[in-house]
């Protein structure tokens, strides 16, 4: 008597093969996310470097005088990334907040009165696409510490669901009260 496979043993090794089939091929979905993902934090790194880095530079320059230091204001204001919001009720977000982020750059920068920075705002292009960017700066008047936080993101909608980079900037200028 010659031994056969029966129809229920193959049917059986049918189904096994396309539970792994279709667990392979979820893989190459949750990849792309993945890599999508990846992308964009990698460029929202590069972004937020290139944004802060100056303001840094510019934050903790030796020739910046206190009384300059101090004028820095709140941007885009007391409000902070409240500023960002065009509803708090529904958290939908203003449209271009870009153009808020680069008035609180600009702002800064040209609060210190202090030549040889670059007051514009630095363009970035990068394979994850535009990115839209959100800036707060936060400096109390007679503080020496500005806190800058930093976002960006390809969708305006998602710019709260960024990660938040942060740093603070401590004056290291000239007292001349």
């Amino acid at each position: 008597m010659k031994r056969a496979f029966t129809l229920i043993e193959v049917n059986l090794a049918i189904m096994v093969m396309a539970v792994g089939i279709l667990g392979i091929i979820s893989l190459y979905a949750f990849g792309y996310r993945e890599e999508r993902q990846s992308r964009e934090d990698v460029a929202s790194a590069a972004y937020a470097d290139a944004v802060m880095g100056p303001l840094v530079t510019a934050l903790t320059a030796t020739n910046v005088k206190w009384s300059a230091f101090k004028q820095i204001p709140d941007s885009p204001g007391a409000e902070g990334w409240g500023h960002y919001l065009q509803n708090r009720t529904t958290g939908r977000v203003v449209s271009n907040p870009e153009s808020l982020a680069q008035s609180a750059y600009s702002r800064t920068i040209g609060a210190l009165s202090l030549g040889g920075f670059p007051s514009s705002w630095p363009v970035t292009r990068s394979k994850a696409g535009d990115l839209k960017a959100a800036l707060v700066i936060i400096h109390d008047e007679d503080s020496a510490v500005v806190r800058i936080a930093f976002r960006a993101v390809d969708k305006e909608n998602l710019l709260f669901s960024a990660p938040l980079y942060y740093t603070e900037a401590r004056f290291q200028g000239v007292m001349d009260e």
